[in-house]
């Protein structure tokens, strides 16, 4: 029995190493395989990001995620990146710097040098970069002065579809801008066009906005503008098919320099003198407003302001009186009246009259019509159809007497034109 259970002991003892080492192997099996899983599922990750990364796959990895098609345009556009698990997680876009005065300029000005036709998308772009020019303020003022230095303009009227813009040129366009704007950088660059352009609508345009914007701030300005390009008219420096009334109607709406307005100012006398002998009966005051508009006092300078009166009287009389008609055609023929006189002298014509307001005066002497608070009125008599063609004939007549590309056929056309337009003509 001993030896039996001898050999069963040594026979247990020497069956434990086999057993061991088996489970040592098994155990190594089972780690090796839980590595490589490990590895696989790293490895799975690892591509799944590279492809939701990728722009091409990216809609496709969104539409596995759930994403709706917005999200894919915006991970397209950046806004919008991958975890680690391919979910996509939304980023700020990164902001566009804004654009600066200069280069909104030069892409207006691609546009309005383009021939067309215009679209309406070139049109609304053609907007939002005048907007952004008034958003940006003082700053886009040195680039819309640096244009506008430079004289040049795109007339829209020739180009199709530029009617959609808004505007009748690529300068009319700036100076609107200008105007909203505003400040003083703003109206600098507009004096500045002011005084260098020739153009008579022009003019008008930048009177309007500059006294919109400093009411009677710059109306020497202006009043000097529009004598000076009505002066180069008058020397045929301008041409002959340029429009002049916006010159005019800039001297009768901001001001009368050195005209009717000074001498009642400065001269009451002489002024009311003047209404008074125009108004006497049976043109009893002709010859003394035919002297006053001949006399001059110092021998060598004529007396600008009696003189304008005194002929803006005949002209008044000129309609009932055969003879103030005569002496002003005369006058006319030899140029003896400046363009300052035509631009008051051709409403008188078209029908304005002077009245004193004292209405004693109006029957008194020339020596006695001068007192010192009198006011006068201007009142138009020519109301009724035939009252307004007896004034179209009149001012036709002149028309015959002066050149006709001159500033006083500028003048007596622009009446003309508001007369025949009361006509519905």
């Amino acid at each position: 029995m001993n030896g039996s259970a001898h050999y069963a002991n040594r026979h247990s003892e020497g069956d434990k190493g086999p057993i061991r080492k088996g489970l040592l192997i098994g155990s190594a099996v089972l780690l090796i395989s839980f590595v490589g899983m490990l590895l696989a599922i790293k490895s799975s990750i690892r591509n799944e990001v590279t492809r939701a990364n990728n722009p091409q796959n990216l809609a496709a990895a969104t539409e596995l995620k759930g994403t709706t098609p917005a999200d894919s345009t915006r991970a397209r556009n950046g806004s919008l990146s991958t975890s680690p698990r391919g979910l996509l997680i939304a980023q700020p876009a990164s902001p566009q710097p804004p654009r600066s005065a200069r280069q909104i300029m030069a892409q207006l000005m691609e546009l309005s040098e383009s021939r067309g036709p215009i679209t309406k998308e070139q049109a609304e772009q053609f907007k939002g970069n005048l907007e952004e020019l008034v958003r940006q303020g003082a700053a886009s003022v040195p680039a819309i002065r640096e244009f506008l230095q430079k004289n040049v303009d795109t007339d829209f009227a020739q180009i199709a579809g530029a009617d959609q813009l808004g505007y009748s040129s690529f300068r009319a366009a700036l100076f609107d801008t200008l105007k909203q704007i505003g400040g003083v950088e703003s109206q600098t660059a507009m004096v500045e066009a002011l005084q260098t352009t020739a153009v008579p609508a022009e003019l008008l345009e930048l009177s309007k906005d500059l006294d919109q914007t400093a009411t009677g701030l710059y109306r020497a300005q202006i009043l000097k503008a529009a004598h000076q390009v009505l002066d180069m008219a008058s020397a045929h420096q301008l041409g002959g098919d340029v429009e002049l009334g916006p010159a005019y109607r800039m001297l009768q709406s901001y001001g009368e320099a050195n005209t009717t307005a000074d001498l009642a100012r400065h001269d009451p006398p002489s002024f009311y003198n003047a209404i008074a002998m125009a108004n006497l009966p049976n043109g009893q005051g002709l010859p003394s407003l035919i002297q006053m508009a001949s006399h001059d006092p110092s021998g060598s300078s004529p007396d600008a302001s009696g003189q304008t009166i005194a002929i803006e009287m005949i002209g008044q009389l000129a309609t009932q009186n055969s003879q103030a008609l005569e002496t002003l055609a005369q006058m006319a023929q030899k140029s003896q009246i400046r363009n300052s006189v035509w631009e008051k002298l051709a409403p008188i014509l078209g029908g304005e009259q002077y009245q004193i307001a004292d209405a004693a005066a109006k029957s008194a002497s020339a020596d006695e019509a001068a007192p010192g608070n009198q006011t006068y009125s201007i009142v138009n008599v020519a109301t009724t159809p035939e009252q307004i063609s007896k004034r179209i004939g009149l001012i036709d007549k002149f028309l015959t007497l002066v050149a006709a590309d001159s500033a006083a056929a500028a003048a007596l056309n622009n009446q003309r034109s508001i007369l025949s337009g009361k006509l519905g003509n």
